[in-house]
């Protein structure tokens, strides 16, 4: 791999526009960056001051994340994202491509840095606050896409998070919806899930045709359900949770999982409404709680449980199943410093789950 071409480079490689054989993998579209975290070596974060610790150094971003974790859970995996022409463009470029991610279609800038995302955990390994510069992700234009929807049309899902431009967002749903691709979107923060709003309500005026665009699947957060929808759910009661994903689903959402930090995720499936959907094996709505593990760093579990379910929906397993597959990767990753699991396999996945029957 050539590491220094430039974006324009890359967008006039005659390789991005051709359509040579069936792909039938995943398309993972979304953030990559460079993570900084800090954790505390004392009993207590410190505010306000300098707090003695440990510093780790490593590449992140949603989209790279679960893309990293499919790779290593032997999904075929294509990630489209773009990073900068420097040495940490570099870093994420080696590293995700050697665990098996497909690199070839990044957008490698000249223009913009490689993202940073740092965050300052306290001292039980929990996000207290991050601070992101993702500039870059506007190089994620619809153009960019276009030259990459040979690609997107020929997945067995796609796999997109927010932090890309809201234009984008619309186009990738649009391809996916027009050429019957599943499609799972991850809102990744409260304030970039407000870019679902439009796609989701109607008011774009770049829909084509008179249809309802849909997202097969999505996984926010309560905080960010609630932003999606522009609406409190009230107290975050159980009985509010599964009114408001009900909502979401006459939005045109088919498969809602809300994920609930410690009280693990909820699950609405089939059609708003319909308590019957799925039949006995296969409820249309339920809590699952999460697998119990050590909490040694909180940072990318949400990543992984979306890489699980990812897995589970590629390998055909019912949703309760790959529910559970998105849990318990979760579980596996915040017991590690990393991110993104060293170990984590297939056949880890599967022996944890087997443990846990």
């Amino acid at each position: 791999m050539v590491l220094t071409r430039t974006r324009e480079e890359i967008l006039s490689s005659p390789r991005l526009s051709d359509s040579r054989g069936l792909f039938g993998g995943v398309v993972v579209i979304g953030g990559s960056n460079i993570d900084l975290r800090g954790r505390p070596a004392g009993e207590v974060l410190e505010r306000h001051t300098s707090n003695p610790g440990k510093i780790n150094i490593g590449s992140g971003g949603v989209g790279r994340n679960i893309a990293h974790n499919l790779a290593l859970l032997n999904v075929p995996v294509t990630l489209l994202s773009a990073v900068g022409d420097d040495g940490e463009g570099i870093r994420i470029l080696e590293e995700t491509g050697k665990a098996g991610v497909m690199m070839e279609q990044m957008i490698i800038s000249g223009e913009h840095p490689t993202g940073i995302y740092l965050a300052i955990l306290d001292e039980r390994g929990e996000m207290e606050v991050a601070v992101s510069d993702m500039r870059i992700l506007e190089e994620i234009t619809v153009e960019y896409l276009k030259s990459k929807a040979y690609l997107i049309k020929e997945s067995k899902i796609v796999v997109m998070d927010t932090n890309i431009p809201e234009q984008s967002i619309e186009y990738v749903v649009d391809l996916c919806n027009k050429f019957k691709v599943p499609i799972l979107v991850e809102p990744v923060s409260v304030e970039k899930a407000k870019k679902l709003r439009k796609v989701l309500d109607g008011r774009s005026g770049k829909r084509r045709g008179s249809g309802k665009w849909n997202i097969d699947y999505i996984t926010p957060s309560e905080d960010e359900l609630e932003s999606i929808l522009g609406a409190e759910i009230g107290g975050h009661q159980d009985m509010d949770l599964v009114r408001a994903a009900e909502e979401l689903k006459r939005r045109g959402v088919k498969k809602v999982i809300v994920t609930l930090g410690k009280r693990g995720i909820y699950v609405s499936n089939g059609e708003a409404g319909d308590s019957s959907e799925g039949g006995q094996d296969e409820p249309s709505k339920f809590f699952l709680a999460p697998y119990i593990s050590k909490i040694v760093d909180v940072t990318g579990a949400g990543d992984a449980l979306v890489a699980g379910l990812v897995y589970g929906i590629y390998k055909g397993y019912p949703l309760k199943v790959t529910a559970k597959f998105g849990l318990q990767a979760a579980a596996l990753t915040i017991s590690t410093k990393e991110a993104v699991r060293r170990d984590l396999s297939e056949g880890l996945l599967k022996r944890r789950m087997e443990e846990e029957k």
